[in-house]
């Protein structure tokens, strides 16, 4: 007899309506819904499966964004009876049309003082989705120190970025990139994407012969700043280029040839654009002469003899740099450092013979006479270092088992990784990493597992972990049509570097419970048994019940 599968699903909230995610009611009568986790706050549960909420806690919409396409966010906060200390948590509500590239997620937003204001986007895998749907439930505000929180949320399209918060509603083109722009055509960027394009009298210099080049600046609404040539060429021989500026050096500034393919022309026209900040100039040359738009005094620095055959080089020791570029000379970036254990420093700098990179390497202090010691250089996505687009994976030739230095690895400033350290002392680990809005050296710190620090633990039952660094909570839940219920629950282990991981389970006696996850062709198979952790993404993982008969799932947020 073939098996009957009833996926089951919450309602999206279509209206701010205390009906829209169940009838209000008071407390002391809504106490009967335990918390979807046993430590407050809760940490991405679902929205439609609160049965009530706090007196004038009732679903809220706070913004809204739409954008041309049709797709949409609403932001709603609320406060779910189950939190007796009538926290606001919120959600996003997410509708995707006419797109296979969009995604809504939620964010934080923290304002510093001194005009500095800092967005990150969250890590948790409840905290986006790739589909129409609902996302979690988080804290809406705290200050509670390593508590996550959502003040913010955002939609892209593909082609638009829409992001509310308690005051404010904005859409903006993507444009051809965010953030680093590593090659953009800014003939093909439409008008309507730049926020400004700035073309000074002062930034255009003129040959002899009619030739000239204007260096242009422009700044697109999605944040990126852009910087590139448009030349006018007179004769065959004649050329025009982006220098990149390197800082003051002992006889005045510094600039070196930008070479990235675009980034020079022969024939009239426009050069690519970038964002290398903080300056760029433009150069034109033909027979008549050579004139550059900034520091027509400085001469362009060819750098001294790289110790390789081909830039990037590799396997080069620090010591042996005997000369490094203007402003770019070695800094501390990051500090994994252990409480009273080890410690692994990440260095940046850029040695005078390679102007188009920066340089990492890591000084470790590893205690002696522990098993499972180590030290190593790691990236990751520039998008965060959760697992929905790239898991912090480690350097080659970077590992470190004792004291000692690493030789120097390189990164592409406009590629898309981010430098991190991982060290473990044999007891606790630390991870540091750039990424976001990054102002300060920062880690975290974590104990030792049933596998090694940043890799994936495969067996785990939740039982055995004995701290969380997410909060464990019951990410959703399914139930038979006799009324037994599965549950999804999922967090991340203090022992995990980044992963979180999802796991099925049931009080009800006579069924079947386990985990499933979709493989590519978009078909779902088991990947855990019941009460057995894997790592997730937690957009596609689902758990299931069966009573022989009958299976019911937890809707998947794909």
């Amino acid at each position: 007899m073939p098996v009957a599968v009833a996926v089951t699903a919450s309602a999206l909230m279509t209206a701010p309506t205390a009906t829209a995610a169940g009838a209000p009611a008071s407390t002391k009568a809504a106490a009967a819904q335990p918390a979807p986790c046993p430590l407050l706050p809760c940490e991405g549960s679902e929205p439609g499966s609160v049965t009530a909420w706090h007196t004038g806690g009732a679903p809220k919409l706070l913004k809204e964004v739409v954008l041309a396409s049709g797709s949409r966010l609403r932001m709603y906060t609320g406060k779910p009876a189950w939190d007796t200390s009538a926290t606001v948590y919120s959600w996003a509500e997410v509708t995707l049309t006419g797109t296979t590239q969009g995604r809504g997620w939620l964010r934080t937003e923290e304002n510093l003082g001194d005009g500095i204001n800092t967005r990150s986007t969250m890590e948790h895998p409840r905290s986006y989705r790739d589909t129409t749907g609902t996302t979690g439930m988080f804290l809406f505000n705290t200050t509670r120190y390593g508590v996550a929180y959502a003040n913010a949320a955002c939609v892209t399209d593909g082609r638009q970025t829409g992001c509310v918060n308690d005051t404010v509603s904005t859409v903006v083109p993507n444009g051809p990139c965010a953030g680093w722009c590593s090659d953009a055509d800014p003939t093909t960027i439409p008008a309507s994407d730049w926020s400004s394009v700035y073309r000074s009298e002062y930034e255009r210099v003129a040959l002899p012969s009619g030739a000239s080049v204007q260096m242009v600046d422009g700044r697109l609404k999605q944040g990126s700043y852009l910087g590139w040539a448009e030349g006018q060429l007179t004769g065959s021989g004649g050329r025009f280029w982006l220098e990149a500026w390197q800082g003051a050096g002992r006889w005045g500034e510094v600039y070196t040839e930008f070479t990235p393919e675009g980034a020079s022309r022969t024939t009239s026209g426009s050069t690519h654009a970038y964002s290398w900040l903080p300056q760029l100039r433009a150069c034109v040359s033909d027979s008549s002469g050579t004139a550059c738009t900034q520091d027509p005094d400085a001469t362009t620095t060819a750098p001294t003899q790289a110790p390789c055959a081909t830039l990037p080089c590799t396997g080069i020791d620090s010591s042996t740099v005997t000369e490094w570029m203007p402003n770019y000379e070695p800094r501390l970036v990051e500090d994994a450092s252990v409480y009273q254990g080890g410690r692994l420093k990440v260095w940046q700098g850029r040695p005078a013979w390679d102007p188009h990179h920066m340089y990492y390497w890591g000084e470790a202090e590893l205690p002696t006479g522990r098993p499972g010691v180590f030290a190593t250089l790691m990236t990751h996505s520039d998008s965060g270092v959760d697992s929905r687009v790239q898991r912090p994976v480690p350097i080659p030739g970077t590992r470190l088992t004792a004291t000692g230095r690493t030789k120097m690895t390189a990164l592409d400033p406009l590629s898309s990784k981010e430098i991190a350290g991982l060290v473990v002392d044999g007891k606790t680990w630390a991870f540091a990493t750039r990424q976001d809005d990054n102002l300060f050296t920062n880690d975290k710190e974590g104990a030792m597992g049933p596998c090694a620090p940043g890799e994936i633990c495969e067996g785990v039952t939740p039982s055995t972990v004995t701290k969380w660094a997410s909060v464990a909570t019951d990410w959703s839940t399914a139930r038979l049509p006799g009324g037994q219920q599965v549950t999804l629950s999922g967090s991340r282990p203090s022992w995990s570097v980044s992963d979180y991981y999802a796991w099925a389970h049931t009080t009800a006696t006579g069924t079947t419970v386990w985990l499933e996850d979709r493989v590519p062709g978009g078909t779902y198979t088991k990947v855990a048994a019941e009460k057995v952790m894997k790592a997730t993404t937690g957009q596609s993982v689902r758990a299931c019940i069966s009573d022989g008969t009958t299976t019911a799932c937890t809707k998947p947020l794909l």
